[in-house]
């Protein structure tokens, strides 16, 4: 379902989180075993899935509202099903800078800041990039293009789906650090500016791929 929707000539800050988290530890995925904050954790194979969506203050100039299935530990496969909306009141292309920290669960408790990454002028090519088959759902009902070759852009409207499966697979990122973490992602019209024009914060775990 689709509600076309309008707004100012200028570029939407999108936080591409899923692929954020496999951007943002990067640097980590060389070490068997790696530390934050005091925090030791390995990494390989990995399967990873959301516990939850949940939106954060910003003028909210882009606002998705997600409910995610439970993750199945038996059918550990079984792609979680999405539902929910996508509010875009500019398009969203690739000139924003986003703010994303990272807290990690540890000793039955968050702790908080274990990983502060910046990323300039990243968005929706890098989404759809990183994580194809989460962008499909978006081009399937925004009218985005999944062609690489085509420049990048997600129309501005609101868009409402229910029962889509998502495979949250980051084919350029084959190996995580396993762990639980919660994630908020900031998006800002530049590295100085206090406007946040989108915020969300995730729930997600990165656990051992079987048979990985």
């Amino acid at each position: 379902m689709l509600e076309r929707g309008g707004g100012p000539a200028e570029t939407a800050m999108l936080s591409t989180i899923p692929a954020i988290l496999a951007s943002a530890l990067l640097p980590l995925l060389t070490l068997d075993c790696v530390s934050g904050r005091n925090i030791h954790w390995y990494a390989g194979p990995y399967l990873g899935f959301v516990h939850q969506f949940e939106v954060c203050p910003s003028v909210e100039r882009v606002v998705l509202i997600f409910r995610i299935s439970h993750f199945n530990p038996v059918r550990p496969f079984d792609n979680q099903i999405l539902s929910g909306n996508m509010t875009f009141r500019v398009d969203v292309m690739d000139n924003h800078w986003t703010f994303v920290d990272f807290a990690v669960r540890s000793n039955n408790q968050w702790k908080e800041n274990a990983f502060i990454m910046n990323f300039p002028k990243t968005g929706c090519s890098s989404l759809r990039e990183n994580v194809p088959d989460f962008f499909r759902i978006i081009a399937k009902y925004s009218g985005a293009s999944t062609d690489k070759a085509v420049p990048c852009r997600v129309p501005a409207g609101r868009y409402i789906f229910s029962n889509e499966p998502v495979n949250w697979t980051f084919p350029h990122f084959p190996v995580m650090p396993y762990g639980h973490y919660r994630i908020r992602a900031r998006a800002r019209p530049s590295s100085t500016s206090t406007r946040i024009n989108f915020c969300m914060i995730l729930d997600v775990e990165a656990i051992p791929k079987p048979g990985g």
